[in-house]
């Protein structure tokens, strides 16, 4: 839904685009709010530093994700927002895009519904990151996002990340990961395809 609601907007706004490598920055902490981004691929870390300095990191945007959405409504970038690895960014003018919204009311009902999915899925991965069992904190996910395959009478999770970002989104080791859908292929648990784990 994110994707087609910033697909919506390229007959109507500039799009710029960004092609960072990892580490490289994309706005840092105390900048003046321009633009509002996109993550069309890759990860973005987000950080803020503390009183001493220190860094904290406060979220990692993930592909599909619009971050620091809250600037829309600052003067300055809270954070700073730094590719975790190769990331292809999109962004809009702030300006622009507040002036849109304003003169599309169902489409800001659609940016806030976006919003507030974004805010419950952030809250439910916390949750599921509090699971001990890697093995439940997998099958958790999967079952969080998964749809209905009418046709196997069964729920099927779309693999549309690699799997190694999909450990590191629910706070698994890739190692760990990996491993333990073997485990679960091997107990007839799920099956496994190209695009779908299927959960039986």
């Amino acid at each position: 839904m994110t994707v087609s609601f910033f697909e919506k907007l390229k007959n109507k706004i500039k799009i710029q685009h960004h092609s960072l490598k990892k580490n490289n920055a994309l706005f840092e902490q105390n900048n003046v709010v321009s633009r509002i981004f996109f993550i069309k691929s890759g990860r973005v870390k987000l950080t803020r530093h503390s009183i001493d300095g220190s860094p904290i990191i406060l979220h990692v945007g993930q592909m599909g994700e619009f971050i620091a959405e809250a600037s829309l409504f600052s003067e300055y970038y809270h954070c700073t927002a730094i590719a975790d690895q190769a990331s292809e960014i999109q962004s809009i003018s702030k300006k622009d895009f507040l002036l849109f919204i304003e003169e599309n009311p169902q489409e800001m009902k659609t940016l806030l519904s976006l919003f507030a999915n974004q805010v419950r899925d952030l809250r439910a991965l916390n949750e599921i990151k509090n699971i001990k069992s890697a093995n439940e904190r997998i099958l958790t996910y999967f079952r969080s996002k998964a749809v209905s395959d009418n046709n196997k009478n069964a729920s099927k999770f779309p693999v549309n990340t690699s799997l190694k970002d999909i450990a590191y989104k629910i706070g698994l080791t890739h190692e760990t990961f990996y491993r333990e859908l073997k485990k679960l292929e091997k107990s007839n648990i799920i099956l496994r395809e190209d695009e779908w784990i299927t959960l039986l």
